[in-house]
Parts: C-alpha cells; structure tokens; sequence
C-alpha cells in the first residue's frame, strides 16, 4: 500500500518539476505534492503506531536493557 503511494509522489513530483516557476499551476501541484508526502507520513505512524500496539497487547512482560559497546569492549573475555 506504501509503494502504491510513493508511486503517486513520483508522479505528482515529475508534473511538479514541469510547471512554470510561479505560475498558479505549480502552486496547485505543489499543493497536491505535499498532501501526497503528509498520506505516507501518516500512514508510516500509523503502521508503527499498530505494530507497537500488537507487541504490547500479546506479550505480558516487555524488557529492554541499554548496552554499550564501548563498555562490552573494555574485558574481551567476559
């Protein structure tokens, strides 16, 4: 569904690129170009948005540790 969208980005970006600079025309175009990134943006955040929903709904403990590898270099043997 994403790749159907940035096909339409491609589209409305080339008919952007082919109107006269400061013409009501490439206003329009730049409108509808804008709309067209916000769609992909909106559905990318909705994606994650469901995605992180599903892991917090199907699993009963979530744990995160922070690691550095600075400090796991330091003794090679542990």
């Amino acid at each position: 569904l994403i790749r159907k969208s940035e096909a339409k980005v491609k589209k409305a970006q080339r008919a952007l690129s082919r109107k006269k600079i400061g013409s009501k025309n490439r206003e329009k175009a730049k409108l509808l170009l804008a709309k067209k990134h916000e769609k992909i943006a909106n559905q990318r955040k909705d994606f994650l948005h469901k995605l992180s929903r599903r892991i917090v709904d199907e699993n009963q403990v979530i744990v995160v540790e922070t690691l550095k590898s600075k400090d796991m270099m330091k003794n090679h043997k542990v």
